[in-house]
């Protein structure tokens, strides 16, 4: 580049044509990064992972253009966009098995076991008043109209609601009534919410699937319906040789249920409308109740983003 500058000098007659010109020095045009979409998927407790992900990304300074989330992914999400991760991180952190059932408020007359109520009031003492339209980048959460079944986008009105309705597990929190709707869990329907980033046009899309290491490649097999008689299988969870087995209470049906579903969905529509990346956080462990877990699935969550910094500036440089 440089030799070619000084000829094109010459050729143009600098200094009379007796001398040859200074050569100009050409500088090379900054490539230009395209910004990413984030689809922060459901997966309760182990949803504080979303945290280690964003904080991944901000230190390597990677613009963010939109979030799409579903269940716990709206509530990092939205916090997130609003400039509450700070806050949100705090109480992740400080939570513990008897703070978190503290938060609960039983609610056995309603529709769900927990009112909510106390999660939403804590909710209020930082984000009272926010809206869609107050944050710097575009965002959709997604829920579950439970009369329809009609996948519901929430992008306007009211920051708190749209993400308790996109959190709230049917049988677990009271549904959220909604300009008419009565509006559920999103993962029931879109449990890493892909497809929204790709409605909005975004040109880079990143997927934060917290499922996928949760059951193998969902093999079929073929067993025997020879066991205990009925009233003798005492229904238990095993949790591995290392830990004693968990017994399933009616919660902990709904809750595994509600896993599986979440597992079968994702892996359908992934497959039918892919991400360009998608972080694996390895949280299988985490039970989808153990949110005093907080420290473990943020560190997760960040490694795991860190680890793929490098193919994710390629493919931004790529799609710029």
């Amino acid at each position: 580049m440089l030799e070619w500058a000084s000829l094109r000098s010459r050729h143009e007659g600098g200094n009379g044509g007796d001398l040859p010109a200074e050569p100009v020095i050409l500088e090379p045009k900054p490539v230009k990064k395209s910004g990413i979409s984030l689809a922060l998927g459901g997966g309760a407790a182990r949803g504080w992972a979303h945290i280690g992900v964003l904080r991944a990304l901000d230190e390597a300074g990677i613009q963010i253009d939109m979030i799409a989330g579903t269940s716990i992914g709206a509530l990092v999400g939205g916090c997130y966009l609003a400039g509450k991760l700070d806050e949100l991180e705090e109480f992740a952190r400080s939570l513990t098995k008897r703070r978190m059932f503290g938060l609960l408020d039983l609610h056995l007359g309603g529709n769900g076991l927990f009112g909510g109520m106390k999660l939403t009031a804590r909710m209020q003492q930082h984000m009272a008043g926010i809206t869609f339209a107050d944050l710097p980048k575009p965002f959709v959460c997604v829920a579950a109209e439970i009369r329809t079944g009609h996948e519901i986008w929430l992008s306007s009105g009211s920051l708190i609601t749209a993400m308790r309705a996109s959190y709230a597990l049917p049988g677990v929190f009271e549904p959220v009534a909604c300009n008419k709707r009565v509006l559920v869990d999103g993962a029931l329907v879109n449990p890493v919410p892909v497809s929204v980033c790709r409605a909005h046009e975004q040109p880079l899309v990143v997927a934060v699937n917290l499922h996928y290491d949760l059951f193998g490649r969902a093999a079929v097999i073929k067993h025997s319906a020879d066991g205990p008689e009925a009233g003798d299988n005492e229904l238990v969870v095993d949790k591995g040789p290392s830990e004693r087995e968990a017994r399933l209470g009616i919660t902990g049906v709904m809750v595994e249920a509600f896993n599986i579903i979440q597992d079968r969905i994702s892996r359908a529509r992934m497959a039918g409308d892919p991400p360009d990346l998608s972080l694996l956080p390895k949280l299988g462990h985490i039970g989808l109740t153990e949110f005093h877990r907080a420290d473990e699935a943020i560190r997760l969550g960040y490694e795991v983003t860190k680890a793929q910094l490098g193919e994710l500036e390629r493919l931004q440089t790529v799609l710029g």
